[in-house]
């Protein structure tokens, strides 16, 4: 990755531009892209254009990836900023997932990938951990549709699946699962209008051993009191994300919080994944 200095961000982001200076007009609808409406349109274009030209899993998320991306971009890792092409994104990516999940994993539990989207994170868990069962849930009817048909199809369905999934919901994907359960998410608490009552069902299902612990890579803070955590706090403001489950689950009598990191990947660098991981007390 190619080192970026930190006055450089306003030339490739907008978003950064326009917190600098704010006088200037919202670089985007600021809702855009939290809407399941949105998701939906979005993943059926994505598996339309993939029925028509159908490629390898990890081709096609290189594909996807580079959508509105020059091979060129910026990202984010330990506050600082590199520049990157998509494949090396697209590894990046994998190899956080993978590196949130491992110290947890012995090789024989489920992981449970809550509010998959169109299912990458399926294939980044699958891929890195052959004796781990995967299971991912989605809300949006047209992400299940195109995981199950790019990430599950061609595999042992006993070992990775897909199912529709609502955090408000009946968590029937919990009840199907035997054995060591680890619940996954990656960027979809922050969009939820709350996180409460999410992190009291995870409550529950941890005092019953249904579930022994937790990975969350999410973009919440603390953010340092520094000219760049500043930016990415006025950015969550300004788009609306959820950003109090970290101290929910610190608060948890029922979940020990063992890990707390900030920044370990921003492919947005205004939005950063801090990884949390907690076990069952």
């Amino acid at each position: 990755m190619e080192p970026v200095p930190l006055n450089a961000l306003p030339k490739y982001s907008d978003w950064a531009a326009y917190l600098l200076d704010p006088s200037g007009e919202l670089p985007s609808d600021s809702t855009a892209y939290i809407g399941t409406e949105t998701y939906e349109e979005i993943y059926a274009r994505l598996l339309e254009s993939y029925c028509d030209h159908p490629l390898p899993p990890i081709d096609a998320v290189k594909e996807i990836r580079s959508h509105g991306r020059s091979d060129g971009d910026l990202v984010s890792e330990d506050q600082a900023l590199y520049r990157v092409g998509v494949a090396e994104l697209v590894e990046r990516e994998y190899d956080t997932v993978q590196t949130a999940l491992e110290p947890l994993l012995e090789g024989d539990e489920t992981v449970l990938d809550l509010g998959c989207g169109w299912g990458w994170t399926l294939d980044a868990i699958a891929s890195k951990f052959p004796g781990v069962r995967v299971v991912g849930g989605e809300y949006v009817l047209a992400g299940v549709e195109f995981a199950r048909e790019v990430f599950v199809d061609g595999r042992d369905r006993e070992r990775i699946a897909v199912d529709q999934f609502d955090f408000f919901g009946e968590w029937e994907i919990v009840d199907a699962v035997d054995g060591n359960c680890v619940v996954f998410t990656k960027g979809t608490l922050v969009t939820l209008s709350e996180t409460e009552s999410v992190v009291e069902r995870l409550e529950t299902l941890a005092a019953e051993r249904s579930v022994t612990a937790g990975v969350h890579l999410e973009q919440v803070g603390p953010h340092p009191e520094t000219v760049f955590g500043h930016l990415r706090r006025r950015y969550s403001r300004e788009r609306g994300y959820e950003d109090a489950v970290l101290d929910q689950l610190r608060n948890s009598p029922e979940l020990d919080v063992i890990d707390v990191t900030y920044d370990v990947h921003g492919s947005n660098p205004l939005h950063p994944l801090t990884r949390i991981r907690w076990q069952a007390r």
